[in-house]
């Protein structure tokens, strides 16, 4: 295992910007990497880093002739921002994930995705981990664009997760780091799970499992090697079955299901009421046979707040 720099600057107080990944470098199969901490309110895939780093060094204390490439963990591509808990980068109020593929002339979210870039090229496949905002809980899923998914929806049947949300091309922004790298040639899974500023454990510890399986899949460890079998298999979404539901009223949004579970058309979803007087003011339904895989985490609701997504079922269940 090997900690390094891939972009460093200087600042005031004595204080230094730096961009570290832990390497674990086996034979010369394929190179496989984990990014994490884009926006700095996301914390997921910092445990999910720990959890790999964690088997893996079990594995080449053990056994790491099975190592047949290389791994590398990226858990903090935006530190100022994981300092200060804010998504964007700070004092530019620049939304790292909206600069790529960068300039190393350019301001500072600028250097550090070209410096980024610059540091992926070559690899074979990467997985970058988000979570969702302080607003909303989502089950792990993977989001690829239309473009790109007849590359990255085989591969992401190995990651142990419950969806595959395929997205127009038109809905995906171009500057994002997974648009810039398949771009490139350089296959990019987008996982978003679990909710801004928190942890769930359960999820990392769900998609590691899925990490490892890929792996094996695509060569980077040896298929001798005896993993945690697969306990998820991925529903598929695509804008023709996706619904959003925002909300009519303003007020205080009070679930009625959980999350991740088969809903039937009409069914409650919750309520959205006054904490003035004892009235709902509005109920949320689902207008689908369905799936609810995005949920509010936060209660408080304004006018075209969103509230839930439900996938309709094309066949099948959860």
């Amino acid at each position: 295992m090997i900690a390094e720099s891939i972009f460093s600057l200087e600042m005031p107080y004595q204080e230094t910007l730096e961009i570290r990944r832990t390497v674990f470098r086996g034979g010369d199969g394929p190179r496989a990497v984990v990014t994490a901490g884009l926006h700095g309110d996301e914390l997921e895939g910092l445990y999910v880093c720990h959890r790999v780093a964690c088997w893996l060094e079990e594995l080449m204390a053990t056994r790491p002739e099975v190592l047949k490439g290389q791994i590398e963990l990226y858990p903090a591509l935006n530190p100022l921002g994981l300092d200060t808990l804010t998504r964007s980068v700070p004092v530019f109020d620049s939304d790292l994930n909206r600069s790529f593929p960068g300039s190393t002339q350019g301001v500072l979210p600028k250097r550090l995705a070209a410096a980024i870039m610059e540091a992926l090229s070559g690899a074979s496949l990467v997985v970058d981990i988000h979570a969702s905002n302080i607003y909303l809980r989502e089950i792990p899923q993977v989001r690829i664009n239309s473009e790109f998914a007849d590359v990255l929806v085989p591969m992401a049947q190995h990651a142990n997760l419950d969806l595959i949300w395929v997205h127009g091309a038109a809905t995906v922004l171009e500057a994002t780091i997974a648009h810039s790298l398949n771009s490139t040639g350089v296959p990019c899974l987008v996982v978003e799970m679990g909710v801004g500023m928190r942890l769930t454990p359960e999820y990392c510890d769900q998609l590691t499992v899925g990490l490892l399986n890929l792996w094996r899949e695509c060569g980077v460890l040896d298929r001798s090697v005896e993993l945690p079998p697969l306990t998820h298999h991925p529903l598929i979404a695509d804008d023709s079955n996706v619904h959003y539901l925002n909300a009519q009223t303003s007020g205080m949004f009070v679930p009625a299901k959980a999350h991740w579970t088969a809903l039937k058309r009409g069914e409650l979803l919750g309520t959205i009421v006054s904490p003035f007087h004892g009235a709902i003011l509005s109920e949320v339904r689902s207008p689908v046979d369905g799936v609810l895989f995005t949920l509010r985490e936060y209660p408080l609701v304004y006018e075209g707040s969103l509230m839930a997504r439900v996938m309709a079922r094309k066949g099948g269940g959860i």
